[in-house]
């Protein structure tokens, strides 16, 4: 240790797997200028390490306002670590957790005052629902896509209509959601958009591993959560062809009032949805569109409608042989990115 001035030290992520407290002796005494190390009035731990038997942790003392968590690899075994603070928690962190369905379910049950949960689609619906039920206070969700090789998942590990909509009636203080579902339905939405009121930003992917999705196109259940949830001000929503019409895409110019960041991917037929959608959003000031199948004449005019925008993001557009079309809404001020299909 020859960092004398030390001041901060971070071990996040590191894949330490041999700590001790004479490791932790050491940096404080060769540490001048390390004033002090607050252990007891810790609040937040992320990262961690597991490398001996469950049992040798139950006598561990935790800080007593310990409300935020991330255990990297924690796995069944080690799950009972967390129970005797568990329902103090307000922050939970299993994105690097190797939990199943099963496991979320008993944790979750235990965490009464959870605010924020970020995991893995490993939750399924099941967990979803025992969160309805348990995390009145949740405000903020994040659900990642997990493993896509199916031996890497639990088997009840996908996300659908059933668990958004328990979400949509359990969490009322809801205020950010993103996840990713492997079905969808109209009703979901629109449940989210009659009991999501202080919902501000709303993300969902649409994953391309079910074939058959329930309830396509989403153009009334997009309506309905837009017009229900007045206060989204970010909006983000990737489907597959044919998961929004050029109706649904004007819909949601109409109904995005406040929203001032947005993506969209693969949504609309034409460049009439496209042109309807930009008649709206009055205070759109970023746009990302993926997989489009907007023609260069259509996004130069929509461009032009959209006066509050000041950022364009654009992948897979229907380019022309000249690109001259572009070139209409083309400002000094403009930061516009572009790139054609391959």
């Amino acid at each position: 240790m020859n960092h004398t001035q030390l001041e901060a030290l971070n071990f996040y992520m590191t894949d330490l797997s041999q700590v001790s407290c004479n490791d932790l002796e050491l940096i404080a005494k060769r540490c001048k200028s390390l004033v002090s190390v607050k252990i007891v009035s810790l609040e937040e731990f992320s990262g961690g390490c597991f490398n001996k038997q469950s049992e040798e942790y139950a006598a561990l003392a935790y800080p007593p306002r310990l409300c935020r968590l991330g255990l990297n690899y924690m796995s069944t075994t080690e799950m009972p670590i967390v129970y005797p603070f568990a329902s103090r928690l307000k922050k939970l962190d299993l994105l690097y957790a190797l939990l199943d369905t099963e496991d979320h379910c008993v944790l979750l049950q235990r965490c009464p005052n959870l605010e924020v949960l970020e995991t893995r689609n490993v939750i399924g619906d099941r967990g979803m629902e025992v969160l309805a039920r348990s995390c009145k206070k949740m405000k903020r969700l994040r659900i990642e896509r997990g493993a896509d090789e199916q031996e890497l998942e639990d088997e009840e590990g996908v996300v659908s209509q059933r668990g958004l909509t328990a979400i949509a009636q359990g969490c009322l203080e809801l205020e950010y959601i993103a996840v990713y579902v492997s079905d969808i339905t109209n009703a979901a939405l629109e449940s989210m958009g009659m009991n999501l009121k202080n919902l501000c930003d709303f993300r969902m992917v649409l994953l391309d591993k079910e074939e058959i999705i329930t309830d396509l196109p989403l153009d009334n259940g997009i309506r309905s959560l837009l017009s229900g949830c007045n206060k989204l001000r970010r909006f983000a929503l990737y489907l597959r062809p044919g998961g929004l019409t050029d109706v649904g895409l004007t819909y949601i110019g109409q109904n995005s009032q406040n929203i001032r960041w947005m993506l969209l991917g693969y949504l609309g037929e034409s460049d009439s949805g496209l042109l309807g959608f930009s008649r709206g959003c009055p205070s759109l000031q970023k746009l990302e569109v993926r997989g489009c199948c907007f023609s260069e004449n259509a996004l130069a005019m929509a461009v032009l409608q959209l006066r509050s925008l000041r950022y364009l993001w654009v992948q897979g557009y229907r380019r022309s042989k000249t690109g001259f079309d572009l070139l209409a809404m083309a400002r000094p001020y403009w930061n516009i990115e572009i790139i054609p299909p391959r």
